[in-house]
């Protein structure tokens, strides 16, 4: 194959001598990067392969990919660290790895099944799909939620809502309202050198409806010592909510954290502050019941159109 060298360039890993088929993909500095690789496991794998291998190809077998596919070098080399085994997918592997996989995988780029659902799987165990025990994902929650949408995983998105809202600046600052600086539906940033990515205005708009459900439904859950059958017990609340719990939540900002909020007042040992073990065990319940009803109640809040579509 005879190229320019100053428009395109080998990858410096997957180029094998005895490779018998090229890939060529533009990079995001608009390089062409040739992959030198071998054809049985590409046909195997990759339904577009197989496609363009059927066609009319060079006699070189070269295979160009189509830039309106919107194919990431950085994806596709991703997808060949997973298919030669040095970078497996795996419950160990970084989001940005699944992520890319994931995208390059799908239908709408190289068409991968197996992959694809490998990868979709690894995807969505990265994520709660429900109130207890909630752990927030720590990073990448924004470029989630775009690829939660793209390729209709329901079931991860209203944790992934709910991490926004509650660890994260999710309304745009005037310098992000530039629209290169959107998350494209592929979960891909508009800019490689985009600082922060931002959300698109549906989502800004549904976390704005979610937060206002929020403060709107747990203030009075948490600001209000509950009642019990027993006096004592009562009184035990009364005397101990303000220390306990509404001190610790307002420095937390626990009113927009109903699902930790809730955890936390289960985990106070209410027993040692002099609550009878019947009014502990009911109480348990009651606080485990509001974290379920606070979740389903999640659907209609971020649901800002007025429709019946749930996000599960």
């Amino acid at each position: 194959m005879t190229t320019e060298p100053h428009n395109v360039r080998q990858h410096p890993t997957y180029w094998f001598n005895d490779g018998s088929i090229v890939i060529r993909s533009c990079s995001m500095s608009n390089k062409e990067i040739c992959f030198k690789l071998h054809g049985s496991l590409l046909r195997r794998q990759s339904r577009f392969v197989q496609r363009m291998l059927d066609s009319e190809i060079s006699a070189d077998s070269e295979v160009l990919i189509p830039p309106e596919l919107g194919v990431q070098v950085q994806d596709l080399t991703a997808l060949l660290e997973h298919l030669y085994h040095d970078t497996p997918l795996s419950a160990q592997a970084p989001f940005s790895h699944v992520a890319a996989i994931l995208r390059v995988s799908s239908p709408d780029q190289l068409d991968l099944p197996g992959v694809h659902m490998s990868a979709r799987a690894y995807f969505v165990s990265m994520f709660p799909q429900g109130p207890q025990p909630f752990a927030h994902p720590k990073n990448h929650l924004e470029e989630a939620l775009a690829l939660a949408h793209s390729y209709q995983i329901p079931s991860i998105r209203k944790g992934i809502y709910y991490s926004l809202v509650t660890t994260s600046e999710f309304e745009p600052e005037d310098d992000d309202l530039d629209l290169k600086n959107s998350i494209k539906s592929n979960g891909l940033p508009g800019s490689s050198s985009t600082p922060r990515l931002v959300l698109p205005p549906t989502d800004v708009k549904r976390c704005r409806s979610l937060m206002t459900g929020i403060v709107e439904h747990f203030t009075p859950v948490l600001f209000t010592p509950p009642a019990t059958p027993h006096m004592a017990c009562t009184d035990v609340f009364a005397d101990k909510w303000m220390l306990l719990v509404i001190t610790p939540a307002i420095s937390d900002s626990g009113v927009c954290k109903p699902l930790e909020m809730l955890e936390q007042i289960k985990q106070i040992d209410w027993a040692a502050e002099g609550l009878c073990v019947a009014c502990v065990s009911e109480k348990t319940r009651e606080w485990t019941q509001e974290q379920e009803d606070v979740w389903e109640k999640m659907d209609s809040w971020l649901n800002s159109e007025g429709t019946k579509q749930s996000l599960v």
